[in-house]
């Protein structure tokens, strides 16, 4: 064995420190077999001023890494933002797409059920004028044939006429023969009116009324319902004692009309302001007579609205319709009116040989001319109804029920533009006689003009557009929430992954150094370029060219270590008996052999198998990076797993691709001229974790172990296991480095001083009494290291060579708070 020495720390000790230069003086150890000699290390052999390293691209990569890491955090928040853009384009272009279809949809629902309830009313409207007109013109025609010809015939051939002539008729059965005519015109009464002259035919008239009154009180039926209308009609022919007047006024009174305070008075029989002045028309049969028997023997024509439309009659021979009405029977405002239609002497060719001798009236209300129109879903249609005269009406249809608004035109002049207008125009005006527009613009007419409300709006345009649009909105939402909430737990779950990718990724990096990493991703995920085959076959030259460099006991290679012909030094030290019990720990280093340390890397830090600057090598890596590393080990360690020669089937054929029960590719190794080797070893920790709890043991481990980790951080040593309280680091290994021997020195120095001040803490504490005793002792050597990985059922990294085996020596042979160095170091 080659010569050993220790080197001691100034103050007391052999090593002096000297401006740019360290002296290492090796004086005889007791634990040396050593002869004593010195020797002078310039300053690049222990030296505090980092010499220069080689570059290292680990902190390009790294770099490389987070610069392409942080370009696709970039390209993914703009495609996250460009989708929450194109999220809330969307929504906003199909919510308005939606509501303004909706609305447009609805827009025209309304206006085609506004259009189609226009034509229902005016049709309508046109419709009942018509009904009235015709119905008035059939009883006009029944009472001129029932009299007015057989006067004229018997006029015209000088025959004695046994018919009353006019104006001086009545009508039998009047009752019953208009019941059903104003039941078809929806009229509030019809009536017959005779025309008298005053001073000509008044007398007579009066007189044939009182005559003839009886035929309205008619009780030869036995009947009971007719005594019973005998019984309440009598007062018009005779007094009732029980009224006083004019209730108690009888048809022998004789025409009559109201002052200006509204009392009964006999007609004075002129009307100054009429064409016919002299002209009386009052109302002798009416029908019916239950609620209008008041109305008997009224001059018509003594009042302003019915005079105009009379004269009209008379003066053209055509229906009229006077100006709007308030019936005495109607205690609230109820506009009506009264269509008067011609009675002619007889039917004669010429129309000017025709007189008009009395007229049909039939009184009716303007809102039975609109209502049962509508359907009744049908709300709100608004009809202002106007006359020539000035009077304007507004109502409010809503299916059967018509509703007047008021006096004037009450629209919403909002819906000017719905509007639309039909005529109440009498069939004869409108081509019967020949008449002159001018003469037309006389008469008494009628415009019905019709809008829709809000509230018939409101039935078709609804709020549905701005809910449709909100549903939209909101479905939009709910997508674009779970949109961000996947993105969101998608994000987190790379994250959670990421972090144990970064996680595990220590402990790959601390299980195979990046560049054997590579070379067992290459061999295992089948690269086509050729890479990786030719790195291995580079390598293998590699060792093959350097292998007889190496003395012959120096290096010990595959085959060796696989036959376990290297074996571990015996110690001559005089070493306490803890120290023996230390010595018998079982190592992997070699194969075969016994030693202590383990190339199980720690778990707690994080790899140093590269040279990069500390920050580089405490600094996160990417998650592309870690993932990577992980599933690229994960694939390589169970093909490997898989690939087994000593795992097989039951057949006795082994799994994966073998040959010969080999592995069919070239190892995983390098050879390593250049390398430095620490073993270090507590002493007395034998004794001392005897006598405590395997928790205290461990915290007492781990607290060391970790501040040994942080210093071969901050020194570049690559930490390569530990067994029990054996502690092994390596420099040269996997990156060279020609300064390999002074920086393990340093870390040898810097931990020695760091077990110091840990044992010392802890020994104040409880349970941990007694640390304060202990102490380390370590073991350098420097030369050629074989390393690789060793394939098989738990691949692991593993270092071989007589290198090795002399630091364990090194240690095993030291003395406590001593660090002992070869030679070749």
């Amino acid at each position: 064995m080659r010569a050993s020495s220790s080197i001691t720390s100034s103050g007391g000790h052999d090593v002096t420190s000297n401006g740019n230069h360290r002296a290492a003086s090796l004086s005889p150890s007791s634990h040396s077999p050593a002869s004593e000699f010195s020797i002078i290390s310039n300053s690049n052999s222990i030296n505090n001023h980092a010499s220069p390293k080689p570059t290292n691209i680990t902190t390009t990569t790294a770099s490389s890494d987070d610069s392409e890491h942080s370009r696709q955090n970039r390209r993914v928040c703009y495609i996250r933002l460009a989708m929450i853009a194109t999220l809330v384009a969307a929504t906003s272009v199909v919510a308005a797409f939606i509501g303004s279809y909706v609305s447009a949809d609805e827009r025209s629902n309304f206006e085609l059920q506004y259009t189609d309830s226009v034509s229902k009313v005016a049709e309508g409207f046109q419709h009942r004028i018509n009904t009235k007109h015709d119905v008035a013109k059939t009883f006009s025609a029944m009472i001129t044939s029932r009299y007015g010809n057989t006067v004229a015939r018997a006029r015209d051939t000088n025959e004695v006429c046994t018919t009353s002539s006019w104006p001086n008729v009545t009508m039998p059965d009047f009752q019953e023969m208009s019941e059903g005519s104003l039941h078809i015109a929806e009229g509030r009464a019809l009536s017959f009116n005779p025309i008298i002259t005053q001073g000509v035919d008044r007398d007579q008239w009066e007189a044939h009324a009182a005559e003839t009154a009886w035929m309205m009180l008619d009780s030869s039926s036995s009947s009971s319902n007719v005594k019973r209308k005998y019984k309440r009609h009598k007062r018009l022919v005779e007094p009732d004692p029980d009224s006083e007047w004019p209730n108690n006024r009888t048809i022998s009174f004789g025409i009559y009309s109201r002052d200006s305070d509204g009392n009964v008075i006999y007609d004075p029989g002129h009307a100054t302001e009429s064409k016919f002045e002299d002209v009386m028309v009052p109302v002798w049969q009416i029908s019916p007579l239950e609620t209008n028997e008041k109305a008997i023997m009224f001059n018509l024509h003594s009042e302003p609205n019915r005079q105009r439309a009379l004269d009209d009659m008379m003066e053209y021979k055509v229906p009229v319709l006077t100006a709007t009405l308030q019936l005495v029977q109607d205690t609230e405002v109820r506009p009506s009116s009264i269509l008067f239609y011609p009675i002619f002497d007889s039917f004669r060719n010429s129309t000017k040989r025709d007189k008009v001798v009395g007229s049909v009236s039939i009184v009716f209300s303007w809102d039975t001319l609109l209502n049962k129109i509508l359907p009744d879903y049908i709300k709100g249609m608004v009809c202002v109804l106007q006359s020539s005269a000035g009077q304007t009406f507004t109502y409010s249809i809503s299916g059967d029920t018509v509703t007047l608004l008021g006096r004037g035109d009450r629209h919403d002049p909002t819906y000017d533009k719905y509007a639309h207008q039909v005529h109440a125009t009498l069939s004869p005006l409108r081509g019967r006689l020949s008449m002159s527009r001018t003469t037309q613009r006389k008469f008494i007419t009628y415009e019905m003009h019709m809008y829709p409300s809000a509230e018939f709006e409101a039935q078709y345009v609804t709020n549905r557009a701005g809910l449709y649009s909100a549903g939209a909105v909101l479905i939009f939402l709910f997508t674009s929430v779970l949109f961000l909430l996947y993105d969101y737990l998608v994000e987190n779950r790379q994250k959670r992954m990421a972090r144990m990718a970064q996680q595990t990724g220590r402990i790959v990096e601390g299980l195979f150094p990046a560049r054997f990493r590579e070379r067992l991703y290459d061999i295992h995920r089948g690269d086509d370029n050729g890479a990786s085959t030719a790195r291995r076959s580079g390598s293998t030259r590699r060792i093959s060219a350097n292998a007889s460099s190496v003395s012959g006991g120096s290096v010990v290679c595959s085959e060796a270590a696989a036959r376990g012909s290297v074996s571990r030094a015996s110690s001559t030290s005089e070493a306490s008996a803890d120290d023996r019990d230390g010595s018998s720990r079982t190592s992997v280093l070699s194969g075969g052999s016994k030693h202590r340390g383990s190339t199980l890397p720690s778990l707690s830090k994080p790899s140093l198998s590269s040279k990069t600057p500390l920050s580089v090598r405490r600094s996160t890596s990417t998650m592309g990076s870690a993932i990577r590393s992980v599933m690229g080990l994960k694939i390589a360690l169970t093909q490997m797993d898989n690939h087994n020669p000593l795992t097989s089937d039951n057949s006795g054929h082994h799994r994966g691709s073998m040959a010969g029960g080999y592995f069919d590719d070239e190892p995983i190794a390098e050879l390593f001229l250049d390398t430095s080797i620490m073993f270090s070893d507590i002493v007395g920790f034998t004794k001392w974790s005897s006598a405590h709890s395997p928790n205290q043991v461990f915290r007492l481990l781990e607290r060391i172990f970790w501040e040994f980790d942080d210093i071969a951080a901050r020194r570049d040593v690559f930490k390569l296991g530990t067994i029990g309280d054996c502690y092994i680091a390596v420099t040269g290994i996997p990156d060279p480095a020609y300064d390999h021997a002074s920086l393990l020195a340093r870390f040898a120095l810097d931990a020695r001083d760091k077990v110091r001040d840990v044992c010392s803490s802890l020994d104040g504490e409880a349970g941990f009494e007694g640390t304060a005793a202990l102490d380390m002792r370590f073991g350098i050597h420097s030369g050629a290291t074989v390393a690789g990985i060793l394939r098989g059922a738990k691949s692991r990294f593993e270092l071989f060579g007589d290198t090795i085996n002399t630091a364990s020596r090194m240690e095993s042979t030291g003395v406590g708070g001593k660090i002992q160095v070869s030679e070749e170091t």
